[in-house]
């Protein structure tokens, strides 16, 4: 396959069977992890096409090859993203890894020109757009919240600024613009099963931790990328202090450069758990009876393990960054009245005040209930 000559074939056909595929998606762990129902609905529709996976460097951390054989590349765009660097991944199925390689194409253009189809997640950036259609590729998808990018598109979708949509709903949205009424029926799907799994784990798994061991276990993450967007530490150990019983036992998880911080609530009553890896916390997530979070990626990581969670939401939208599973509970107590609009403070200041003061709405009592209840459904569901 060489050049520009597949695009002399009919684009009904390379809608219907394309070889290759390049799906590109940057950003954070939390971006990328809802994005992966999407995803999962690319390998489903083009079964027999191989696909690359162009942007963040995590992607090598969170898909595993046994468990996306069709994504047999990624391509990590480094340096202020802006394609200046490529560094070329290749999987290895039986190691169940990623392997660099030579990256020997003289841009991103270049490379994409061995593509029939592209996907563009990144609806703020237009950077691959361009590469895309530069290439020639024959089918590009994507979606900008700019009318004025559509030629770039062969399938497009506005994406209309404020829509009321979950992040993971508006990559669904953006692939449906290959087949509607497919993806009408599996937003339905998506709605009760939340994420596809990063790891494969047996139906009854749940059952069976839930009988090899007599405490259920709840697992509290309490940090986040900035102080602000976090509910207090004194508070989350509160209320750590009041669900732990004879029947539950409490454990505190974060990253492993959050060690002060988890410390400030476990101190010496609570064991903390610190995985190493993504894949490693997946194990770790799934172990758990229920997750108490704050709007992080880890609840994301629950949505794929099917593990309950409660999220505490500050003054993020719980709509657009909510919880995903299906009995999962989200708790909001600040109100848009109790946001100040001081005139004179950078955007970025105002956003950490709102967040401050959302999470400080949030009670222990209310966690606490919250909590007990988010449980009890779930053990009554495991009987």
């Amino acid at each position: 396959m060489g050049g520009n000559s597949i695009h002399m074939f009919d684009k009904n056909k390379m809608l219907l069977k394309p070889q290759n595929i390049a799906v590109h998606h940057a950003g954070g762990l939390g971006d990328l992890l809802v994005a992966t129902a999407a995803l999962y609905e690319i390998t489903n529709m083009y079964p027999e096409a191989k696909i690359t996976l162009v942007g963040s460097g995590w992607w090598t951390q969170i898909i595993l090859p046994t468990q996306w054989p069709q994504i047999d590349q990624i391509l990590e765009t480094v340096v202020n993203k802006r394609f200046k660097k490529l560094k070329l991944w290749k999987s290895i199925i039986g190691d169940n890894s990623w392997n660099e390689v030579e990256f020997n194409k003289k841009s991103l253009k270049e490379f994409l020109k061995d593509f029939q189809m592209t996907i563009d997640f990144r609806s703020k950036s237009l950077r691959f757009a361009f590469s895309s259609y530069a290439a020639n590729v024959a089918i590009r998808v994507g979606s900008n919240r700019s009318k004025l990018a559509k030629p770039l598109f062969t399938h497009f979708i506005h994406d209309k600024k404020g829509a009321h949509l979950h992040e993971r709903d508006r990559f669904l949205n953006i692939v449906a613009a290959l087949d509607l009424e497919y993806f009408t029926k599996r937003k339905n799907y998506w709605h009760e099963y939340g994420l596809p799994a990063l790891k494969w784990f047996p139906p009854d798994y749940q059952k069976y931790l839930n009988s090899c061991r007599d405490k259920k276990l709840i697992l509290i993450n309490p940090t986040s990328s900035i102080r602000e967007k976090a509910w207090q530490s004194h508070r989350f150990r509160e209320a750590a202090l009041k669900l732990k019983s004879n029947d539950v036992i409490i454990k505190i998880i974060g990253a492993l450069n959050e060690t002060e911080w988890l410390q400030e609530v476990a101190q010496e009553d609570f064991e903390i758990v610190q995985p190493a890896s993504i894949l490693e916390l997946v194990d770790k997530v799934k172990e758990a009876s229920l997750l108490i979070t704050n709007t992080s990626s880890m609840q994301f990581i629950a949505a794929g393990t099917q593990t309950p969670t409660l999220t505490l939401v500050g003054s993020a939208s719980e709509l657009r960054w909510g919880p995903l599973g299906l009995h999962d509970r989200k708790l909001k107590m600040a109100k848009e009245c109790d946001y100040p609009k001081p005139k004179f403070i950078s955007r970025k200041e105002l956003g950490k005040l709102q967040e401050k003061i959302a999470y400080d709405k949030i009670t222990v009592s209310a966690v606490v209930e919250c909590a007990q209840k988010t449980l009890q459904a779930h053990l009554e569901k495991t009987v």
